[in-house]
């Protein structure tokens, strides 16, 4: 697994006292373990926005990434809880296909309490 993060944040021209912009961008990949030579060429890389809020409770985010990459799919597998633990796969090949996103389908809208990291 790689991750790395980076976020740039600036004084908003309005409501500086309360109200910040972020700019982000997120690198990352997981690979299973296994024969196959991990390349650097696999890493995805989200780029996106932000107003970030301050408030009595805490700071408040609302961001928007760009993820241009299509789902990668792979098996479904369950787990049973008890002392066997076996592992049962559901279907081969998860998730569905679906019809590919539209660019404004590709924006993500996220709303969080606190610092992102």
């Amino acid at each position: 697994m790689i991750i790395a993060n980076a976020e740039l944040r600036l004084p908003s021209p309005i409501l500086a006292s309360r109200m910040r912009l972020g700019l982000f961008v997120d690198v990352g990949q997981v690979w299973e373990r296994g024969d196959e030579i991990i390349t650097i060429s696999d890493v995805k890389v989200t780029p996106g926005a932000g107003v970030r809020f301050t408030t009595p409770l805490g700071p408040v985010r609302i961001d928007v990434a760009y993820n241009g990459y299509a789902t990668e799919r792979g098996p479904l597998l369950y787990q049973t809880s008890d002392t066997a633990s076996t592992i049962t796969q559901i279907r081969p090949s998860y998730p569905p296909v679906r019809a590919a996103k539209t660019f404004w389908q590709k924006f993500v809208l996220q709303f969080a309490v606190g610092q992102a990291f």
